[in-house]
């Protein structure tokens, strides 16, 4: 059985909804079941380092970020924003704050929402 973009969407969403009701363990279960077979598709990629940020495995998020993501998509803002909140959670400020910048200035709505959060603090 192949997985429909629909279905891999679908289960994505469990997952996110999963990872932000701290079920943490099983967001991650679901969104590395959904990684193996969707494997190169960008949204599958940030839901994976989303939920590693939520179950504080920054440096595998931050790897997401930098070596699946923003490799292949550098404008990509919304990795950004993610990455910059990974790196802000590993003391790593001065990059976090120039990533937040950026978002600030370039994003949409949402990512400038939540770059000016932090950039604000």
């Amino acid at each position: 059985m192949k997985a429909t973009t629909e279905l891999l969407q679908l289960l994505s969403e469990i997952g996110y909804m999963a990872c932000f009701k701290g079920d943490i363990q099983r967001a991650k279960v679901i969104m590395d079941g959904v990684d193996a077979v969707g494997r190169e598709q960008t949204p599958i990629k940030m839901g994976l380092a989303i939920t590693r940020i939520y179950s504080g495995e920054y440096d595998t998020a931050i790897d997401i970020l930098r070596n699946q993501i923003l490799v292949n998509e550098p404008n990509h803002m919304s990795a950004k924003c993610f990455l910059g909140i990974a790196l802000n959670q590993i003391g790593q400020q001065s990059e976090a704050q120039q990533l937040f910048r950026e978002v600030s200035a370039h994003g949409n709505a949402d990512e400038q929402s939540i770059a000016n959060a932090y950039l604000n603090q």
